[in-house]
């Protein structure tokens, strides 16, 4: 159950939410506080820096750090399209990799210990690469510059920390 609201939260993320407010910027990262019927939603969302692959055409991909109300954070990406089915979406920050499930055109890690993981290397590190492979056996590389990464994440920490 918890996997679905997820899902249909950040599916459609633009229309799911009702109020969003920027509550700060840091370099290549941005805080947003969100309202979603009566549940107080957190996240730091970013933009590739740099696309490459052999897509036709495709939305636009972000990576997201996600603060749920009384929940533990979640990463989830898109590569702008939607994914193939039972493939992995691959983080790569230099050599160590997560590979991530992809459903529909979101992704996420696999349990709540690789969200920790990726979190602190995201803070240690200066860039990741997503990778993701279209239902038409299309690839994306999307590489994410994280100066500002630490300092949106403990501003996110901090706004949601004040709504509770």
């Amino acid at each position: 159950m918890k996997l679905l609201k997820y899902i249909l939260l950040f599916t459609f993320l633009p229309c799911a939410l009702l109020a969003q407010e920027l509550k700060g910027k840091f370099q290549d990262w941005n805080v947003f506080k969100a309202e979603r019927g009566d549940q107080i939603v957190c996240y730091v969302a970013s933009t590739p820096i740099k696309r490459e692959g052999n897509y036709d055409k495709r939305g636009e991909p972000y990576f997201l750090v996600t603060n749920v109300e009384n929940d533990a954070d979640e990463v989830s990406v898109s590569s702008g399209f939607l994914y193939k089915k039972k493939s992995d979406v691959e983080v790569s920050f230099g050599s160590k990799k997560y590979y991530l499930f992809p459903y529909l055109s979101v992704a996420w890690a696999n349990d709540k210990n690789d969200d920790i993981d990726i979190i602190k290397d995201l803070q240690r590190s200066e860039e990741i690469i997503v990778s993701g492979i279209n239902r038409d056996g299309k690839t994306a590389n999307d590489t994410y510059s994280l100066i500002g990464f630490p300092q949106a994440y403990a501003k996110m920490k901090q706004v949601c920390s004040d709504l509770r």
